[in-house]
């Protein structure tokens, strides 16, 4: 049923993945899912098959095989042509630069033999017969025209004045000169002028007496260029000292002086030009490619000699010389892939003679492996190893088969309570089968001894069970009573503990209130001590006050003296001296009442010193008796801390005592409910081993121990076997 609905999953895959490339519309329920199968049933095919890993590394190895004989070839004729290529173009490029060099050479010739023409050197000649020999020579030579320039640069045909001019510097100084194309005002036409020194007597290296100078055609640099002929869309052209195009097909870009170098500082897209360009004025030789408008170029350039650092340059399009190559290259694809294509026809067919038997068997014992036993052994044509792999799987199959429901009907039977069943097949355990019917026979037998130790077991437990609910039960009973009396000592020791509690505070609140007398005490103390400086001060105040009532007499004395004196003066004075002995008297009357005061002041400051002295000693001593007071409550307030301390201890003792006796109390109700517990386990324990006794008693087992016999021969044929 497995393989079955394996296989009509498989083909749904396959059907989908096939409308999929024949473009069909598939359905839009599951589409996505089945789109998914579909690629994964083709890389399970391809990676995990035997026909795909053939077809796969066949075909890889055919592929890169051929595609790399394509590349190589195509590559090595690429390089080929590109070589020839180069050549060929360095070899334009000299010849074209030979052919320049030639023609500039040929017209100098020219110019310097009128230079040593001695009667253009003669000034007994006439204007005209010096024109008619150089027209002459112009005629002969098809060049344009001529002309003859004196010492001062004036030209005696035309009087025009030449003396600023390069080639006439150049010529006078002895050298021949070739001018870059000449553009006239009117931008209309072009011409080069060849000069030479015009030598005194027509003797070469005299004195320069003017200059020749001829114009050939105006365009034969750029027929010269016209004539390179490298490919249908090919060109050259030239350039000058500064990188100005001197000669090209195009006069145009002549007569602008067209300059890529220039050029390029604004227009990034002749960059690739200008750098050749660049290589060109250095007097280099060389080959180069770049790209110009879209299209790939190629460039060979090299110098001209004998000029003025001018250069010639041939450039063509790639494509005007690999259309062979691309060719080539397309025949080579071609074959490539004509090649790629019957080698998949011929790894696909041997893949398919190979792969799909053995896929078969895969997939038949596939599903033997997943517990099929009934799907037929697929049928296999072929004479080769695969009708021995398919005829194996036959085999495998059909002796599994027998195996697995023998094996299924011998333990089904032993589920049922019956050790009596025998075997049906014993002649398919064969070889290492025979582990599996030695294995049913060591179950059967364990499974016996087994159940009849649980029987045993199980009466003991069941007795041992009733036992262990009797002392449970009384150990339940004792841990009650236990629980509580250790209750009631709670209780006890809670009181305790609170009298304690209620001690410690009184001892707290004791300590404070003696603190409190000690700090007021301390606090009087403090006072009396101040008392007694005030009364010290007060001692040395009256001590002063004395010594000015001493003063106050020695004054007193001296003026009853001078009130004596005074009354003495005033007697000697007579009647004008009366009123001044008035005077006299009355300040002696006041000097005795003062004297009488300073007496009484006296008597009083002497008693205040007295009681100021009896004072002090009376403060000393109620200094000396408060020490005594402050000293016995600090004793008092270390007794008192020494009371609270013992109290606090015997408070956390007591607390501790009280935990103690709750973990007891804790320890009695567990074990208490353990035993309850336990009490009942057993009792249920005792239930279960009769429950399990009347369980064992239903299956049918050996009254005694048999010994049960397997023979099997080394070929495979049971002779003889027995199982109960």
């Amino acid at each position: 049923m497995m393989n079955e609905e394996n296989k009509s999953e498989n083909e749904n895959v396959i059907e989908t993945v096939t409308d999929n490339k024949a473009g069909k519309t598939a359905p839009k329920k599951g589409a996505a899912k089945s789109r998914k199968w579909g690629i994964q049933e083709i890389k399970r095919r391809y990676h995990e098959t035997i026909k795909g890993k053939i077809t796969v590394s066949v075909l890889a190895l055919v592929i890169i095989s051929l595609s790399l004989l394509g590349i190589i070839s195509s590559f090595l004729n690429n390089s080929s042509t590109n070589s020839t290529l180069k050549r060929n173009m360095n070899a334009t490029a000299r010849v074209s630069a030979e052919r320049v060099e030639w023609e500039i050479t040929s017209y100098k010739n020219i110019a310097e033999d009128l230079g040593m023409t001695a009667r253009l050197a003669n000034d007994g000649a006439s204007v005209e017969e010096k024109k008619a020999i150089v027209d002459e020579r112009v005629k002969v030579n098809e060049l344009v025209r001529g002309d003859i320039l004196d010492s001062s640069g004036i030209s005696i045909f035309t009087g025009e004045n030449h003396a600023d001019t390069d080639y006439f510097q150049a010529a006078m100084l002895g050298s021949d000169f070739v001018t870059e194309p000449i553009i006239s005002e009117d931008q209309s036409s072009l011409e080069v002028r060849i000069a030479a020194p015009l030598w005194k007597d027509g003797i070469h290296g005299t004195e320069v007496v003017g200059v020749i100078y001829l114009v050939p055609e105006e365009n034969f640099l750029n027929d010269i260029m016209l004539a390179v002929n490298v490919s249908a869309n090919g060109s050259a052209y030239m350039l000058d000292s500064e990188g100005n195009v001197i000669a090209h097909k195009d006069v145009e870009l002549v007569k602008i002086k067209d300059n890529s170098i220039k050029d390029a500082e604004t227009n990034s897209k002749l960059k690739q030009v200008a750098k050749l360009e660049k290589k060109m004025l250095n007097g280099e030789t060389g080959f180069g490619s770049y790209h110009y408008g879209g299209v790939k170029k190629i460039m060979a350039y090299t110098p001209i000699e004998n000029s003025n650092d001018w250069s010639i340059a041939i450039t063509a399009p790639i494509s005007d010389f690999n259309k062979e190559t691309v060719v080539g290259m397309i025949i080579t694809i071609v074959i490539v892939v004509i090649s790629i294509v019957v080698a998949v026809f011929m790894v696909r067919r041997l893949a398919e003679n190979i792969g799909t038997p053995i896929h078969q068997c895969a997939k038949r014992l596939t599903a033997l492996a997943k517990g099929d036993l009934h799907t037929e052994v697929p049928v296999i044509s072929s004479r080769d190893e695969t009708l021995v792999l398919a005829n194996a799987t036959q085999d495998i199959v059909s002796d599994m088969k027998k195996i697995i429901e023998d094996v299924d009907f011998i333990l089904g039977e032993m589920s049922e309570n019956n050790f009596g069943v025998h075997s049906k097949a014993r002649e398919s355990y064969i070889g290492d089968f025979k582990g599996i019917l030695e294995a049913v026979r060591k179950i059967k037998y364990s499974l016996a001894d087994t159940i009849n130790h649980i029987k045993e077991s199980s009466e003991q437990v069941g007795l041992g069970s009733t036992q262990l609910a009797d002392g449970a039960q009384s150990l339940a009973e004792g841990a009650t009573d236990q629980a509580a009396s250790v209750e009631e000592l709670l209780a006890t020791v809670n009181d305790v503990a609170e009298q304690v509690q209620r001690n410690t505070e009184n001892a707290l609140s004791m300590n404070k209130k003696t603190m409190e007398i000690g700090e007021q005490a301390n606090a009087s103390s403090a006072y009396i001590s101040e008392m007694t400086k005030a009364m010290g001060k007060i001692s040395d105040a009256s001590m002063q006050i004395s010594n000015i009532i001493q003063t106050i007499e020695e004054i007193a004395d001296q003026t009853n003296l001078l009130s004596l004196n005074a009354s003495i003066e005033a007697a000697r004075a007579g009647e004008a001296g009366r009123g001044f002995a008035v005077v006299a008297g009355e300040i002696g009357h006041l000097a005795n009442q003062c004297t009488d005061a300073v007496e009484d002041t006296r008597k009083l400051i002497q008693a205040a010193l007295s009681e100021v002295e009896s004072g002090n000693r009376i403060a000393g001593e109620m200094a000396n008796v408060l020490q005594g007071v402050i000293d016995g409550m600090d004793e008092i307030v270390k007794a008192v801390d020494a009371v609270t301390e013992n109290s606090n201890e015997q408070n956390v003792s007591m607390q501790q005592v009280n935990d103690a006796i709750e973990i007891i109390s804790e320890v009695v109700q567990t074990n208490s409910a353990a035993a309850e517990q336990t009490s009942a386990t057993s009792q249920e324990l005792s239930a279960q081993a009769v429950e399990l006794n009347d369980m064992i008693d239903k299956f049918r087992l050996e009254d005694g121990e048999e010994t049960n016999t397997e023979q099997i021969s080394e070929t495979g044929d049971a002779v003889e076997m027995e199982v109960e």
